[in-house]
């Protein structure tokens, strides 16, 4: 009999969590395409290629997300998501395996309808948040600017945990985090800051960043800057600071915009190299058209060059992009880029960052055509 009244009390307790609970989501993105490389290897020696690609545009994610309602304009919330390679399963990040169920977001949130929101937790960083609404390609998965941040950051905290190598952290996802943002009236601010957990000091390992935007009548602005501070990059971990201002302006079927960035990183192993600096210093302009409600094309240029000691070299990039929504959550696209590295691109290569069985970079010395159509799903 005791045991009856103590199921039935845990129940109850339980069924009033779910009562309160005002709101649970299950999301998701899946992104699949099949893309053609015209060179592969180093210098373009491997000859074409065609594969399956996951997740060129968006990153294929699943996640839950959900609300409860305190009163008074105070609401709670929490986000799990973790990303997945739609190929074979895996769980991923764009071109990083992780082993997280959850390794892009796992936070708490505190809101107020009028200040704002207060985070914690793994979460992504306002930094790159902001800086979407100028990019170019507004930081799709490929071919944007989102491979710098990428490769400025994939190694950090590595040093001080061996097992987390391959996490994107210090402007992509912040571990150990308290976030502060705020979203009204065309303003969007977010700030950051991560604990590095490191005895005897309060800054290796850390990392911090704050991110702006700011859109009125048409016009948008951002501002972005992201840091980590890691304990011996000498040891396998890495240091990055990114900085990245853009404009943007829609007048009408048509919108422009422009960016500017600077990704310095220090690794203990990038590319093979011991002890790795890059400072990739990179800007870029697109242009949007929507000739209807349902198509969107895209035609952008980047040029990029890195100017750190341990590779150097320059890549540009031309790329055509044209999405068609068939509904508000299928669409269709078709990608035609052409990415020129000279012999000496390193890290700078990485703008043709698709990830194919060649690896994450464009062919040294030479131009790689790339040709992509995919199909895309949310829920």
């Amino acid at each position: 009999m005791k045991k009856s009244l103590y199921s039935f009390i845990a129940l109850s307790a339980l069924a009033s969590v779910a009562h309160a609970q005002s709101s649970v989501t299950l999301y998701g993105i899946i992104d699949a395409s099949v893309m053609t490389q015209s060179k592969t290897g180093g210098t373009g020696a491997g000859g074409r290629v065609t594969s399956f690609v996951d997740a060129p545009i968006l990153p294929s994610i699943y996640g839950f997300k959900g609300t409860e309602d305190l009163g008074g304009g105070l609401s709670a919330g929490f986000n799990l998501e973790g990303g997945f390679n739609a190929g074979n399963g895996t769980h991923n990040s764009p071109g990083v395996t992780q082993n997280n169920i959850f390794g892009r977001e796992a936070k708490v949130t505190l809101s107020g309808a009028d200040w704002g929101s207060v985070g914690a937790g793994l979460q992504v960083d306002p930094a790159l948040i902001a800086s979407i609404s100028t990019e170019p390609r507004g930081l799709t998965d490929s071919f944007s600017m989102l491979e710098y941040w990428i490769l400025a950051t994939v190694f950090n905290g590595s040093g001080l945990n061996p097992a987390g190598a391959t996490s994107l952290q210090g402007g992509i996802f912040d571990n150990n985090s308290l976030t502060y943002t705020y979203a009204k009236n065309g303003l969007y601010l977010g700030l950051e800051y991560g604990f590095g957990g490191v005895a005897g000091s309060t800054s290796a390992n850390s990392t911090e960043s704050i991110g702006a935007s700011y859109s009125k009548a048409g016009f948008i602005v951002s501002g972005s800057y992201a840091k980590n501070n890691n304990a011996n990059p000498a040891i396998g971990g890495s240091s990055s600071q990114i900085g990245v201002v853009g404009l943007g302006y829609d007048f009408g079927a048509f919108a422009v915009r422009g960016q500017y960035g600077a990704f310095r990183s220090s690794a203990g192993a990038l590319l093979g190299v011991a002890n790795a600096t890059s400072d990739v210093q990179s800007w870029g302009v697109g242009l949007d058209w929507k000739p209807s409600a349902a198509n969107k094309i895209n035609i952008s240029y980047y040029d990029a060059k890195d100017t750190g000691a341990s590779f150097g070299g320059k890549t540009s990039e031309i790329a055509l992009l044209d999405i068609y929504s068939l509904s508000k959550r299928t669409q269709i696209y078709g990608q035609l880029v052409d990415v020129k590295a000279d012999a000496n691109a390193g890290v700078s290569a990485g703008i043709g960052g698709v990830y194919v069985p060649s690896g994450f970079f464009s062919s040294a010395g030479t131009s790689t055509l790339y040709f992509g159509v995919g199909v895309q799903h949310s829920f």
